[in-house]
């Protein structure tokens, strides 16, 4: 009897997914139960493994999701079937992270093995790196292994018999994994599962989904499809980010961040000319801040950038500056703005460390920033720099002004990425520089005034008006 089940389980996972845990697929008119069906999405994953095995379709798969559409149970699901279904059959299965791998993938597949009948679980032996068969343990198992930039052996070494490759959080995946394996992974008798959040705009995971797509079978999974997934999760991400945003994009709809003008790193731009709004109007409507950028001289400058609610202004531009003449500026400039220490930001890195003492001694506090630093919103962004470029950004779009000066046109040679791990990375000084694009001075300044967010206000054109009227009607207003 087992042998019979054992060559339907080889034909396809729709048979021992339901022997093992019980769980089918939902016919017309069916709703959905936890822990009695699988997903609509699920099957489809399912269905492209069987069909892969029995060669109506590439055996490569690559998945991107959204989160929480139950893609490591998926996975694990696939893992046990094929270990169990083919003898001497070998996994590799890989991870970007230890989290990911062990605590995520490797546990579910321990949580599945748990579910299964004693007699065939008692078949399996679970550590913390192997799942092997008890019967031939040293030839027959699936191995977890980090993949790791620096160890790029994740899945390399398995080319013989029946081999599947499990590779979780694949966008996430260093391209040096995949260049050590690239042999195997389009060998025909090789069965690669590939599942992830759509993180980056380049690599192996992102070119499944684009150039090298007829080579493999692409799936789509969004999470606002998916009954596994709660609303409150969705609702939580399109508060906090937005339904326009590219963290919507990946972690609901499953989908790549936007494709505008990517450059072969995977970078883009961050802003549009039609994002600038330029001004004649230089008359301030409300408390204003200051960002200083402050540069030793070469082809950088110092720039001193003044901004209140509505509008930002460059008000300096310097080179050949050192610290004790950056200071005397900054003091002349605050005096005759009333900008108060508090709202004025000296970059800290170089010779910036000198100014704000400088300053200081001119009997003014002003605030040193490392632009380096932890972001406030560690899961989105690689660091404050990052983070305050994206409040500039939402600025500018809600109608923030830029009074006249050629020099803005500098903020649209400002770009961006996705890192490994999905947060947003500006493209750094350095890269600009050997990319031929000249230092992004006035958009470093400006972006010292977001690096607190208090500034940033939605209001319609309407209360904007509102205030400046006031402000005139204040400024006319001469006491007795």
């Amino acid at each position: 009897m087992m042998a019979k089940r054992l060559q339907g389980y080889k034909k396809s996972p729709f048979p021992f997914i339901k022997d093992m845990f019980g769980l089918v697929p939902m016919k017309e008119g069916d709703k959905f139960k936890k822990g009695e069906f699988i997903t609509e999405q699920q099957r489809q994953l399912i269905q492209g493994v069987e069909d892969a095995i029995n060669d109506r379709k590439p055996r490569r798969i690559s998945v991107r999701s959204g989160h929480g559409t139950g893609k490591s149970s998926s996975l694990s699901w696939l893992i046990l079937w094929f270990l169990f279904s083919f003898e001497q059959s070998v996994i590799p299965c890989t991870a970007p992270s230890a989290e990911q791998m062990h605590d995520v993938l490797w546990r579910e597949v321990a949580k599945w093995m748990m579910k299964m009948p004693e007699a065939i679980a008692q078949q399996f032996e679970w550590t913390a790196s192997h799942i092997r068969i008890k019967d031939s343990p040293n030839t027959w198992f699936a191995r977890a292994k980090t993949a790791r930039k620096e160890n790029p052996e994740a899945l390399a070494g398995m080319h013989e018999g029946h081999v599947m490759f499990a590779i979780d959080e694949g966008s996430a995946v260093p391209e040096e994994v995949f260049l050590v394996a690239e042999g195997a992974l389009t060998e025909d008798n090789i069965l690669v599962i590939m599942i992830s959040n759509p993180t980056r705009l380049n690599g192996y995971f992102y070119d499944t989904h684009h150039k090298d797509k007829d080579a493999w079978q692409i799936f789509h999974f969004n999470s606002d499809d998916s009954p596994l997934v709660s609303s409150k999760f969705v609702a939580r991400i399109t508060d906090r980010y937005g339904g326009d945003s590219d963290e919507y994009r990946v972690r609901v709809q499953g989908d790549f961040p936007r494709e505008d003008a990517i450059d072969d790193k995977g970078f883009v731009p961050l802003l549009k000319a039609s994002d600038l709004h330029k001004t004649i109007n230089s008359d301030w409507v409300s408390s204003k801040r200051m960002g200083i950028d402050p540069s030793g001289g070469g082809d950088n400058e110092t720039v001193w950038v003044v901004r209140d609610k509505f509008k930002a202004k460059i008000y300096g531009r310097e080179k050949n500056s050192d610290e004790m003449s950056i200071a005397q500026k900054s003091l002349t400039i605050m005096k005759h703005e009333k900008i108060e220490g508090h709202n004025v930001y000296v970059d800290n890195f170089g010779v910036g460390a000198n100014v704000a003492q400088a300053i200081a001694r001119g009997g003014e506090w002003v605030q040193g920033v490392n632009v380096g630093d932890k972001a406030d919103d560690d899961d989105r962004y690689s660091n404050l720099r990052a983070e305050a470029y994206f409040r500039m950004k939402e600025w500018l779009r809600k109608g923030g002004e830029l009074v006249m000066d050629d020099g803005w046109d500098q903020l649209l040679t400002i770009k961006y990425k996705r890192t490994l791990q999905g947060k947003i990375q500006m493209m750094s000084k350095d890269t600009m520089r050997r990319e031929g694009i000249r230092s992004p001075d006035i958009p470093d300044s400006l972006i010292l005034t977001f690096v607190d967010p208090e500034l940033v206000y939605d209001i319609s054109k309407q209360e904007k008006e509102q205030m400046v009227r006031e402000q005139e009607s204040f400024d006319k207003f001469d006491p007795i």
